[in-house]
């Protein structure tokens, strides 16, 4: 087929649920629709019906939403689905495609659903090696090839709630490892004794240093023994429960990045808000600057997007 002129992105995460109608050309946003329901919620609710099979429950929530955008219907149109979608709590679970895989995106399993009479969708599987696994990043990561083209090794960083350090060289993503930062931070911040001592409040610099100090141990693998400091500090030397929560957030990342420490390659930074100054920060304390670049939020904002064109292409 022909590469369209447009396609409707679908990024269903496993807590929202987002829609895009995208120009392929230019990656303009033409019309978009946002909700809660992301696969988790929808899968919840499935599992309490019992009148339509898993991937008609999530594709009747799917039509619904595509019918909000403002795009022609009576025209032929491409969904590309990709991430959580294909997995075994979303509308069909797809095999996992095997590490490495070119820059192109080529070597991901696809399959097409036809939705109606006018609309397909290609849904995008994700990818694993002998240790892990993912599903999403992999499409961003694609997105974001770009723009390491003229390097020949690398470490790419997607910070997230499960963190994402992808190993490249000679325009191949050759493995990842995940960390569990963002849920770890989660659950410490909500769930454990440290709650009382920690309160969220927005990123500024006067954090700085109580972050660093935070990463600094982190990076140093003194993380476990520093934890409970948290609530000493907060007893006998009256930090603020704002210090706090970025004192855990610098432990934390701390920890994730520990491991560059040991390694050769240059590391290249995609985040955006708060997570790309937090990270930058905290890589800037231990690599020096010919080893990390640092990309503008916009990179990964559009990474998606760019990634999910890149496998339109190869049905082209």
């Amino acid at each position: 087929m022909s590469t369209p002129s447009h396609f409707i992105s679908c990024d269903w995460g496993t807590s929202n649920f987002r829609l895009r109608l995208v120009d392929t050309g230019s990656l303009q946003v033409l019309s978009d629709v946002k909700t809660d329901m992301g696969i988790k919620k929808r899968f919840q609710e499935f599992k309490a019906q019992h009148r339509l099979e898993q991937d008609h429950f999530f594709a009747s929530y799917l039509k619904e939403q595509i019918d909000k955008l403002d795009f022609a219907k009576d025209q032929d149109t491409i969904v590309l689905a990709s991430g959580m979608l294909s997995s075994s709590i979303g509308m069909i679970e797809l095999p996992y495609a095997t590490m490495p895989i070119t820059f192109t995106g080529a070597e991901l399993k696809s399959e097409s659903i036809q939705l109606d009479e006018k609309l397909k969708m290609i849904l995008v599987s994700g990818v694993r090696t002998d240790a892990d696994v993912m599903r999403g990043e992999e499409v961003q990561a694609v997105g974001i090839s770009d723009q390491l083209g003229q390097h020949s090794r690398g470490i790419l960083i997607l910070p997230g709630t499960h963190s994402k350090h992808i190993y490249f060289a000679d325009r191949r993503f050759e493995g990842f490892t995940t960390y569990m930062t963002g849920e770890l931070f989660e659950i410490l911040s909500k769930n454990s004794i440290l709650a009382t001592s920690l309160h969220p409040t927005e990123w500024d610099s006067s954090f700085q240093e109580v972050f660093l100090e935070g990463a600094k141990k982190g990076i140093a693998n003194h993380q476990m023994a520093s934890l409970f400091s948290i609530r000493a500090n907060s007893l006998i030397h009256n930090r603020s429960e704002f210090q706090n929560y970025y004192f855990l957030s610098g432990l934390l990342i701390g920890a994730e990045l520990a491991d560059l420490k040991e390694r050769s390659e240059t590391v290249y930074l995609a985040a955006t808000g708060a997570n790309n100054e937090l990270y930058k920060l905290a890589l800037e304390s231990f690599l020096p600057k010919k080893r990390l670049v640092c990309f503008e939020s916009e990179i990964l904002e559009n990474a998606l997007l760019n990634g999910q064109r890149k496998i339109l292409e190869t049905y082209a």
